[in-house]
């Protein structure tokens, strides 16, 4: 090592250009993983790690280019493993999940195109920019929209196709480029002001140009957030862990779970994998129902994400964790944050989590995942449990909003006013018949449904109320006897909409403020505007509706719940939800 930076493992040295200048690491314990991570710079800083705790660094001259090496060997034939990082190991150690990992791709073309010629102004950005008029009078159609539990569940992508006549070819280099995956930002202008003063309209990503024909291009645009179907699990289980368990995901543990099973990673199961994350606390550990003791019976291991036992268990093992201390659930925006920092996503609204979390008090949630998941399931899973879905602003943000009642907000309040006059067609109303509506909430959910083969026989070692829980998909149930419209009778009977809330306490008070919002018979209203190039209504705005029939002559407040708008045309269909 005259030349480079190292860490000799058996001696605790670490070297840079054949000077020691550290001693006394600790030793790394079998099995245990090791990192070095280099911060390219003036001077080049080196970082070593085991697992995720960092034990030691230095400064080196590093002239050249960097190659990482390792000298390793054995006392026994065949008894070196070597695993290369391809991404299973993310997040576990900053040593592994910082950038340089991808190669970089080549830069695609620029394009610039609008619905007519437009030239930006030297102070924008970018400066004097020629925008050709190319795109086809078809315009484009943006779509935000929000959909409830009580309604459905589904989580949607959005995709749109953007037409543009081209004779002169202008586009023709990026339709026969490479160019995939680009970044399209779509904005709107009033001609003759400056690109500065422009507004947001939606973000997508370019997924394929077609050529339709010598004039006629057709641009194919994808969901911006298709990162949402990227892996949410960090890790991965290796070959030493178990034939059987070789390269599947480990599970995922975000906020509060119960009944976590354990996974067995050695022989005789004394080592019992539960996360693949480090967690922050572990509560009721049990082995057939039956607990074993903190410190006695178990310990959590180094790296917060296995239990190490003192004897093997004899059954199935599950265990109460959170990645919080004291079994804390995590908060919206912390379960957000969880989930969008495994995919190094920040184009999210934190302030929108943080706004629901003020509003709610909540303590929060719990999301676990046992096999391969993806941040969409995991917001479908979490957001219902505040009555709260998804969707993208003009800036490519993903935004929250929330099934309020609309007559709660203040005229002052109100984010427009319509009237039935200035409407291209008839307003069309529907009932709300809230197929999924339920006076019953489920809390604290299973991560493992135990059987009752499963468990010990013992009542007292395991009372009958205990059994019950563990064999149920969730330990507790509220139920809300607040007034309900006639038409929403089948909530009586209706299965238990299962939360992800850790607390009885959030669970109750979030299904009686629900079954409030249906005391009284609920509507959609759809509606069709033509020629307002301005309007910019978006999902989870309350305003007010004025029409000529079913009750609506002194307008009614209503809450946007879908927005599908042309700006080029200035055609909007908008739906709209309230009583």
């Amino acid at each position: 090592m005259s030349q480079g930076a190292g860490w000799r493992l058996r001696s605790g040295q670490i070297m840079v250009n054949g000077n020691e200048v550290a001693t006394g690491l600790p030793l790394p314990a079998k099995e245990e993983p090791l990192g070095m991570r280099v911060v390219i710079g003036t001077p080049t800083r080196i970082l070593f790690y085991r697992g995720t705790v960092l034990v030691g660094q230095a400064d080196a001259n590093l002239a050249g280019p960097l190659h990482f090496a390792v000298s390793i060997a054995s006392t026994k034939a065949r008894g070196l493993r070597c695993f290369v990082n391809a991404g299973q190991w993310q997040g576990t150690s900053p040593a592994v999940n910082g950038a340089g990992w991808a190669q970089a791709s080549d830069p695609a073309p620029s394009a610039f195109v609008s619905s007519e010629d437009y030239m930006s102004d030297p102070a924008d950005t970018p400066s004097s920019q020629a925008y050709e008029g190319l795109i086809s009078m078809d315009g484009l159609a943006t779509i935000a929209s929000v959909s409830f539990w009580p309604w459905d569940s589904a989580s949607r992508a959005g995709t749109a196709q953007l037409r543009v006549q081209d004779a002169h070819g202008a586009l023709d280099a990026l339709a026969l480029s490479s160019a995939r995956d680009v970044p399209v930002a779509v904005r709107q202008v009033l001609q003759g002001q400056p690109l500065r003063t422009a507004s947001p309209v939606s973000r997508y990503v370019l997924d394929r140009i077609d050529i339709e024909s010598d004039g006629s291009k057709a641009l194919v645009l994808r969901d911006a957030h298709d990162d949402l179907d990227s892996p949410l699990n960090c890790a991965v289980f290796l070959p030493p862990q178990g034939d059987t368990l070789a390269w599947q995901p480990q599970p995922v543990v975000i906020g509060a779970v119960r009944s976590v099973p354990g996974i067995k990673v050695n022989s005789d199961g004394s080592a019992q994998w539960l996360s693949d994350a480090p967690l922050a606390s572990v509560g009721a550990v049990l082995d057939r129902g039956a607990a074993i003791l903190a410190g006695t019976g178990y310990a959590l291991a180094s790296g917060g994400q296995q239990l190490a036992m003192t004897s093997p268990p004899l059954g199935p093992l599950v265990a109460d964790v959170s990645t919080h201390a004291d079994l804390e659930p995590a908060t919206l925006r912390q379960a957000l944050a969880a989930v969008f920092g495994r995919i190094g996503k920040s184009a999210w609204s934190g302030a929108d989590a943080d706004a629901l979390d003020l509003a709610t008090g909540y303590a929060g949630v719990g999301y676990y995942a046992a096999q391969a998941a993806t941040p969409r399931q995991a917001l479908s899973s979490i957001l219902p449990s505040y009555a709260a879905d998804w969707w993208q602003d003009g800036d490519g943000v993903l935004r929250l909003s929330r099934l309020v009642d609309p007559d709660d907000a203040t005229d002052a309040d109100l984010a427009f006013e319509l009237d039935w006059r200035e409407l291209q067609a008839d307003l069309v109303v529907m009932p709300d018949l809230a197929p999924n509506l339920s006076r019953r909430m489920g809390y604290q959910p299973n991560a493992l449904v135990l059987a009752a083969g499963d468990l010990i026989t013992d009542l007292a070692q395991l009372p009958p109320a205990t059994r019950q829980q563990l064999t149920a998909e969730y330990r507790g149930q509220v139920y809300a006897a607040g007034t309900l419209a006639s038409r929403y009778a089948h909530a009586e009977t209706a299965a238990p909409m299962v939360s992800r809330f850790d607390r009885r306490a959030d669970a109750q008070a979030e299904i009686d403020r629900v079954i409030r919002l249906y005391a009284v018979p609920r509507y959609f209203y759809a509606g069709r505007l033509t020629g307002r190039t301005d309007l910019q209504l978006r999902p989870g705005q309350v305003g007010r509706i004025t029409y000529h029939r079913y009750g609506l002559q002194a307008g009614r407040k209503v809450l946007v719940t879908g927005v599908t708008s042309n700006r080029v045309t200035g055609e909007h269909a908008l739906k709209f939800w309230g009583a």
